[in-house]
């Protein structure tokens, strides 16, 4: 098979701008057609084997995801990071597994690092990880965090050698405080503590070029050249992950939704794919005629034919009952698909046990989403794809257009 996709790390550094505006450059880990075949039918195996009702973090930070720089320490090591709506820790490893060649941070280097010597252990969708908790100082974009509390990992067998093949050494979560494993503050509360963010949002931009080298995430505002149109905000229904109550589930217009069903949706930036029950799933993938490879749990689609086929819409917020409708947010097929060969397109698109959608990032290079922590809500505007956008001032989130 041809390979599509390589990987790509630049070590592109995070920079501030003015206005209390703060840009990390994120950069993508692209995957070829074998890499996602291999990495999906390796989800579907692990999600097929989790007992009903059983309750871990649903999302899978190793699908191709972006990454950007963080210093650790005093004078500092440079890590790479997942910035990650759906979890609320910070770990760096201290060590380096075998095949792997990560940045790794010793605190006997560090002048601001202090012990602290608790257990810290917790399992994402793609495994365990586990270390002790250590306080340090840590910046990226102009941002700056003293004494913070963080998670030295000495444990990443649980993530395999998936580990070894992507550029991230580590997660920074961007999550409430529930989700925080041993109750220490999450990032975005420290940040605001701590005075560094005027106003405590965030927001993502997943376009540019294919290489997402154009790609960024922006602390406290939004950039107006990254999306069209005005945000249209959507009110959380949990603090716990970026969870939004999903009204309606849409192809070509019509609901695959039975009477009366309400769901809920998160947005997660720790994830590539879109998943969600398998009622849903499989109701979309028959409208717009995508087939299901056996037991490997990847949809494939005729490129030449998915121009023709209907769009899959999410209606989020909105209440009980007609008066209360919420918004229309439209998928393409093309906005689905990971990777193309010859006539066929893989879908970004999975079943997951979860009694709920996960809008990852194939959700997020749609729409520029703003995170607003304060007020509890999502902002959502169509972005716009460019790979040759400037860099430009942004503006802060008070100034924001909403409807």
């Amino acid at each position: 098979m041809v390979a599509f996709g390589k990987l790509l790390f630049i070590a592109a550094p995070a920079f501030a701008v003015g206005n209390g505006v703060h840009r990390v450059t994120l950069n993508k880990r692209e995957k070829t057609l074998d890499e996602w075949k291999t990495h999906l039918t390796a989800r579907n195996q692990r999600l097929t084997a989790m007992a009903p009702g059983h309750n871990e973090p649903i999302h899978d930070f190793q699908d191709a995801s972006y990454t950007g720089s963080i210093m650790a320490g005093t004078p500092g090591t440079m890590e790479e990071v997942v910035f990650d709506t759906g979890s609320s820790n910070l770990w760096v490893p201290n060590v380096n597994p075998k095949g792997c060649n990560k940045h790794i941070y010793d605190h006997t280097k560090s002048s601001t690092y202090k012990a602290n010597g608790k257990e810290f252990k917790i399992a994402y969708g793609s495994g365990p990880v586990s270390g002790h908790f250590s306080e340090d100082t840590f910046s990226w974009a102009g941002l700056t965090l003293k004494e913070y509390t963080f998670a030295e990992v000495d444990d990443l067998s649980g993530l395999g050698q998936v580990y070894a093949g992507t550029p991230m050494d580590g997660i920074l979560g961007l999550a409430f405080s529930p989700l925080s494993t041993g109750g220490v503050p999450v990032p975005i509360d420290a940040l605001m503590s701590q005075g560094q963010l005027a106003e405590a949002t965030f927001a993502f931009y997943l376009g540019g070029g294919s290489n997402g080298v154009n790609s960024e995430l922006l602390f406290g505002g939004v950039d107006d050249k990254h999306y069209t149109g005005d945000f249209t905000y959507v009110n959380l229904n949990a603090e716990t992950y970026w969870q939004v109550k999903m009204k309606d589930l849409k192809v070509g217009g019509n609901s695959v939704y039975g009477m009366f069903q309400s769901e809920n949706a998160i947005v997660d930036s720790g994830t590539s794919l879109l998943a969600g029950p398998k009622k849903d799933v499989e109701a979309i993938m028959e409208k717009i005629g995508a087939q299901l490879i056996p037991q490997q749990g990847l949809y494939i689609v005729s490129c030449s034919k998915m121009s023709a086929a209907p769009k899959v819409t999410f209606t989020l917020g909105g209440g009980m009952g007609p008066w209360a409708p919420g918004t229309d947010f439209d998928l393409s097929v093309e906005d689905m698909v990971l990777q193309k060969q010859g006539d066929e397109c893989l879908l970004g698109v999975q079943e997951s046990p979860a009694p709920l959608w996960i809008l990852g990032d194939v959700f997020m290079r749609k729409y520029y989403v703003q995170f607003d922590y304060a007020k509890n809500r999502m902002g959502f505007a169509k972005s716009v794809d460019s790979a040759e956008l400037p860099i430009v001032a942004a503006k802060g989130a008070e100034k924001t257009v909403v409807v």
